[in-house]
């Protein structure tokens, strides 16, 4: 990870932690998590799929939908040697169906990339949430979902490979910092 995306990181998640009000689950409720993901990488890429660990940190802007940031980091076999993967998403959420102890998840945004190890490379690009959350208690919650990662490269001289794109199942447990259940 550069300095930069880590800096990004940190003021990001202070200024979401300190534009969260004490309202009841309305704008303003935190929410944080821990995630495993499982990555499946594009084939242009020649890494392994991978398993990797992660946190997420959400704020909802209004009732049912959120401003999510979510980072992971895996690690991956390449022929060139071993890579690390790091995805950070940055991306609204939007709760679907009847509220309720279920909750089905639709969520779109960026997602700035960091290869380290046998791929140094950085890019970035659009990303896609689709997903289900089961509210264990009060304010626990399990989350379930996959993600399609696309990044666009328009300078490539082939018609067929101007993007790539990875996808990612995660599995995860995220509890209300305040803001009701």
């Amino acid at each position: 990870m550069t300095a930069g995306v880590a800096r990004c990181m940190a003021l990001s998640a202070v200024a979401l932690l300190l534009a969260a009000a004490a309202s009841a689950q309305r704008p303003g409720a935190v929410e944080i998590g821990a995630l495993a993901r499982f990555t499946d990488f594009d084939n242009d890429l020649g890494m392994s799929n991978a398993v990797g660990a992660g946190g997420r940190l959400a704020v909802y802007v209004r009732p049912r939908l959120a401003f999510e940031l979510d980072m992971s980091r895996a690690s991956s076999d390449r022929s060139a040697g071993s890579a690390t993967y790091t995805p950070l998403h940055a991306r609204l959420v939007v709760g679907v169906g009847r509220p309720g102890r279920v909750e089905g998840l639709l969520g779109a945004g960026y997602v700035h990339n960091a290869y380290r190890g046998s791929l140094d490379a950085t890019d970035g690009g659009l990303s896609g949430l689709i997903g289900v959350r089961y509210q264990l208690i009060n304010r626990v919650w399990l989350c379930m979902g996959t993600d399609l990662d696309i990044m666009l490269h328009p300078s490539s001289d082939s018609p067929f490979a101007f993007y790539h794109g990875n996808w990612g199942l995660h599995l995860g447990v995220g509890a209300r910092l305040n803001g009701g259940s």
